[in-house]
């Protein structure tokens, strides 16, 4: 045997793994990424992630089909490609979600998986800078963690447009909450980012690189997993592409798919354990006919908006282009200072639709930065601006994955986005809740005009057809190999896959419901959990 475990995919969940198995010295471990090593200075930059999001080579640049209910288009999917995964390229923002979320998991068959369940695990991962110092408090009574591998800071910005915008809230009624990642996520805030020292910090910063010297811990780069191999019902080998070369590598104890909710579902398809009509389709015996493998695909869809603000607002427009981008890139090579170190977002809430609404069911992501619509691309607005766009938090569109030939690279990917009605709703009551926020006299008087989609967009109608045709993915897509204890869940809550032995998926595929936030850090305690399940820790 060449290894006692084999994860496929070294992006957040796979980091976290490759660092807690390898931690017994008698456990043999290899890590398998597809791309290579997730280094360099435009992925450590945190405002790089637009350059490394919207250009190949350190993501895999993804499209969906096209879309009827987004005007048609092919969305364009990046995920992370390198150790890291997509926490190398996000947008920096740390949110755990709601304990609801978690309760929601519990309560539809995902045993151990409530919010006191993963409380610990979170905390467990971080090192929060803001804390309880107190050195005699346990971690197991501190929410935050102190002493964790994932260094976890707030926002530091402080301008006064991005002032204006919480203040704004407030007027509204949001108020503001300290710490959105503790107790309720009601309110606005300075967002929580993965940076220590003016650097992104990923997961393979925190977890994987530290630990790459281990003896017992093997990582393979730019090695494609093609399938895995079983004798009778039980995985025990994987099938790597690695530069034209094939190659077997044989498995003691477990195989582990952390491939992410794109191409955990393709694996396992291509290993023969998926829908059989699928399988059959593409010509792949069976080994396990299991109808929800690449079903239950979630994201959140983002809806920017912009408005142009007065002469003498602060932006960050002005020192994102031309001469002033090369001077901010070059001080911040040289301080780690200056408005490259901005992240997705810097000021942010989580709101209620209604008063009457039980929990936040729309995330705003807020930045004194805007961009002009040029052939569907965003570009730089040539003036100070503002962008606010939110998102519903727990969308009703779901989406599936499937195979787009037997060896392809590449799956099929359709999102559905906007095809529920109340996800409809709930985009144009974000939208509008966007303008009150602006019309309040925090922002009011700053602003010059609506730019996106601008003022003469006044009806449902309209306002959707803005949302069809420039709402974005979130990147956060989950759920394709979905948990639980009914027979038709693709793994159970052991993250063991119903139907073979000695094979599990631990990623976001796993969640049964998208959880109501940015998906890095639940990424990562699942990665935790994962790991803690296969110790026989729980």
């Amino acid at each position: 045997m060449d290894a006692d475990f084999v994860i496929v995919g070294g992006g957040s969940a796979g980091c976290v793994l490759a660092n807690r198995l390898s931690a017994d010295p008698s456990c043999r471990v290899v890590l398998i990424e597809a791309g290579g090593t997730g280094k360099g200075f435009m992925v450590s930059m945190p405002a790089g992630f637009g350059d490394t999001i919207s250009k190949p080579g350190h993501s895999w640049h993804y499209h969906s089909a096209a879309e009827d209910a987004i005007a048609g288009r092919q969305m364009l999917l990046p995920r992370g490609r390198g150790l890291g995964g997509s926490s190398n390229i996000n947008g920096l923002l740390y949110v755990r979600g709601q304990h609801e979320d978690y309760d929601d998991w519990e309560r539809g068959g995902a045993t151990g998986w409530g919010w006191d369940d993963v409380a610990p695990l979170f905390a467990r991962s971080e090192t929060y800078a803001n804390a309880n110092a107190n050195a005699n408090a346990s971690d197991a009574a501190d929410p935050r963690g102190r002493r964790g591998p994932l260094r976890v800071e707030e926002d530091a910005h402080d301008d006064p447009t991005s002032r204006a915008v919480l203040d704004a809230f407030e007027q509204i009624g949001v108020p503001r909450n300290p710490d959105y990642n503790t107790g309720s996520q009601l309110g606005a805030f300075h967002y929580q980012l993965t940076v220590y020292g003016g650097r992104r910090c990923s997961a393979a910063d925190a977890f994987l690189r530290p630990v790459m010297q281990r003896p017992n811990l093997q990582v393979i780069t730019d090695a494609h997993c093609r399938r895995v191999l079983f004798t009778g019902r039980r995985a025990d080998g994987v099938e790597i592409e690695q530069r034209g070369a094939t190659r077997i590598i044989r498995v003691a104890r477990e195989i582990i798919v952390a491939a992410g909710a794109y191409h955990s579902p393709q694996i396992l398809m291509q290993s023969g354990i998926g829908p059989a009509g699928e399988l059959a389709r593409n010509g792949i015996a069976v080994l396990h006919d299991s109808a929800q493998v690449g079903a239950n695909l979630q994201d959140h869809f983002i809806l920017t908006m912009s408005w142009r603000l007065r002469a003498g607002a602060f932006s960050y427009n002005r020192e994102l282009g031309g001469a002033r981008l090369v001077w901010n890139v070059l001080r911040y090579a040289a301080t780690r200072k200056g408005p490259m170190t901005i992240p997705a977002a810097q000021t942010g809430a989580f709101v209620k639709s209604d008063p009457a609404v039980y929990r936040p069911d729309i995330q705003f992501h807020c930045l004194p930065v805007s961009g002009e619509l040029d052939q569907g691309e965003r570009v730089l607005s040539p003036y100070p601006g503002l962008s606010l766009a939110p998102c519903v938090l727990r969308p009703r569109s779901v989406g599936h994955v499937s195979l787009a030939g037997p060896d392809a690279r590449t799956p099929h990917i359709v999102h559905n986005y906007l095809t529920d009605e109340d996800d409809r709703r709930l985009s144009l009551r974000a939208m509008r809740m966007a303008r009150e926020l602006v019309a309040t006299p925090a922002l009011s008087t700053m602003v010059e005009r609506e730019a996106y989609p601008g003022a003469a967009a006044g009806t449902d109608d309209e306002l959707l057809d803005y949302a069809r045709r420039f709402g974005n993915t979130g990147y956060h897509p989950v759920g394709t190999c979905r948990m639980g204890s009914d027979e038709n869940a693709v793994v159970d809550p052991q993250l063991r896959v119903r139907g073979v032995d000695g094979l599990r998926v631990i990623d976001a595929s796993v969640m049964p419901r998208i959880v109501s936030g940015n998906t890095n850090a639940a990424a990562i305690m699942i990665g935790e959990k994962g790991a803690d399940m296969i110790m026989q820790r729980v």
